[in-house]
């Protein structure tokens, strides 16, 4: 897998980029610079905030984060502004890349449902409450940050197929490692095992929806899914739209990615 994420990655590195201008040292200087982002992640609007007025020019917005990344290293772009995990996941699998020291924000994610669904709402915080309390929760994540999860496969994973209570449809954005990630026709991650426990809890078989990320808001909210579950940081703003279930991650931060031959700590 990791060989094959590196060739996805793999476009020449234009060693005179950037030679004409001062590397970066800090995130202020990010303000004036041609920033990357995710499309409809809260990384967009850090992006947008740092610009300003600027950002109609400056600011490029990507359905993917692996275009975002090529972008940068083909010098199209100055630095990314993403979700450290997925960051430090793209440092360990494609060379000539850094993370800036300063973080740009701190943020929880949880699982976001329908306006209103308060039933599902109750009924997933009660299994998530279960899972910190037993330690299951904690299992999954040392598994995918303190082990190798590329030698995790999808069929090990239980979605407990034919359950008797019904489909649990989850909607999310499988580039988004190591919560979520495709592998072959299945998907395996943080977010994929733990909406696969939720399922069993509910005694239902869970069913993963991939799309943009963009989309799954309008997704929860017209019930093509359940909810949605893709490291999904809870602001103000979209509790306006959605409801939100319980943390299940607390002071996750935003960063900049750019590239080490342009970044000097």
């Amino acid at each position: 897998m990791k060989k094959i994420f590196a060739l996805l990655l793999a476009v020449a590195l234009c060693s005179c980029a950037f030679a004409d201008e001062a590397k970066l040292k800090t995130t202020e200087q990010l303000k004036t610079e041609r920033l990357a982002a995710q499309r409809g992640t809260v990384g967009q609007y850090i992006a947008e905030d740092l610009l300003g007025d600027k950002k109609g020019s400056l600011l490029t917005t990507y359905e993917k984060y692996v275009d975002a990344i090529a972008a940068l290293r083909q010098g199209k772009i100055r630095a990314v502004v993403m979700d450290e995990m997925p960051a430090k996941r793209f440092l360990n699998e494609v060379e000539g890349l850094a993370i800036m020291d300063e973080s740009l924000s701190e943020e929880n994610y949880a699982i976001g449902f329908r306006k209103g669904n308060t039933e599902l709402v109750s009924a997933v915080n009660k299994a998530l409450a279960e899972m910190k309390a037993d330690g299951t929760l904690d299992a999954i994540f040392a598994k995918y940050l303190n082990g190798d999860y590329t030698a995790v496969k999808p069929e090990d994973i239980d979605f407990n197929k034919g359950a008797k209570g019904g489909k649990l449809y989850v909607g999310t954005e499988a580039g988004f490692a190591p919560y979520e990630l495709k592998v072959g026709t299945g998907y395996i991650g943080i977010d994929v095992e733990m909406c696969a426990v939720i399922a069993k809890k509910l005694g239902r078989e869970l069913v993963i929806e991939n799309m943009n990320f963009d989309a799954l808001p309008m997704a929860v909210s017209t019930n093509k899914v359940d909810m949605i579950c893709a490291g999904i940081t809870v602001t103000d703003e979209r509790k306006e739209n959605m409801d939100f279930s319980d943390n299940y991650v607390v002071g996750a931060k935003q960063v900049a990615v750019v590239r080490a031959d342009d970044y000097e700590k």
